[in-house]
């Protein structure tokens, strides 16, 4: 299998929290990939899919191409149900759940630590492209979307955010209890975002959720936390 992985420049620096999801289920299910380096300009590269974001999986062995984190997740738990992320209704209804939370609610002070960081590691190409795209979406220039002042309260917000998981990871190793499963997927590949994009990003104020965060930089082979940052 092979899965096209967004990066910038420098190609060893992958930080799309989608792909991560993606990256984390398939470590969860202990499959093989080449995760293939692919940049924001790169859409022709993704015909096959008939849409231009990553991650893109091909499974070559079944002639299959499936994109979008959600439907790779799956796809693997249908077409290799060994090691399920999402053991049955309950666990794929829950993991929806937190999907719409983290995409809703978790993602929103993530972005000042995240999207002026990501436009840094870019080349001239990509970084034209995504700092016209995301001025635009966000109707304010990057410099101030990511300013020391709009991070400081990002940091605040983000704090707050995480209050939500303290209780559960508090009792619990992980969302899905003694082990993780897709939900778990979910809420780590958004987090390492700015993880691997911004050298200050740290998890304050929630404890029980920093301490999951390491527990899940080992999951699999460990390739959360051998994962390339950003130089400071």
């Amino acid at each position: 299998m092979q899965m096209f992985d967004l990066t910038g420049e420098d190609d060893r620096i992958r930080f799309s929290p989608f792909c991560w999801r993606a990256r984390t289920a398939m470590a969860l299910k202990g499959l093989n990939c080449e995760y293939v380096p692919w940049r924001f300009t790169e859409t022709a590269r993704l015909e096959q899919s008939g849409q231009g974001r990553v991650p893109v999986l091909v499974d070559t062995e079944r002639d299959r191409v499936v994109h979008d984190s959600w439907a790779i997740a799956v796809y693997l738990d249908e077409t290799y149900p060994d090691q399920p992320v999402m053991r049955d209704d309950a666990a794929r209804a829950s993991a929806r759940l937190v999907e719409t939370w983290t995409n809703h609610v978790l993602f929103p002070p993530l972005r000042p630590l995240a999207v002026e960081p990501v436009h840094r590691l870019l080349g001239e190409t990509d970084g034209a492209y995504f700092k016209e795209s995301r001025e635009a979406a966000l109707k304010a220039p990057l410099a101030e979307v990511s300013s020391p002042d709009a991070q400081g309260k990002a940091t605040a917000d983000l704090a707050r955010v995480l209050r939500t998981l303290e209780p559960t990871l508090s009792e619990h190793d992980f969302l899905g209890g003694t082990a993780p499963y897709y939900g778990d997927c979910i809420v780590f590949g958004t987090l390492m975002w700015p993880y691997i994009v911004n050298p200050g990003f740290a998890l304050e104020g929630a404890p029980a959720t920093g301490r999951w965060f390491e527990r899940m930089l080992d999951v699999g082979d460990g390739g959360g936390r051998k994962a390339l940052r950003a130089p400071a």
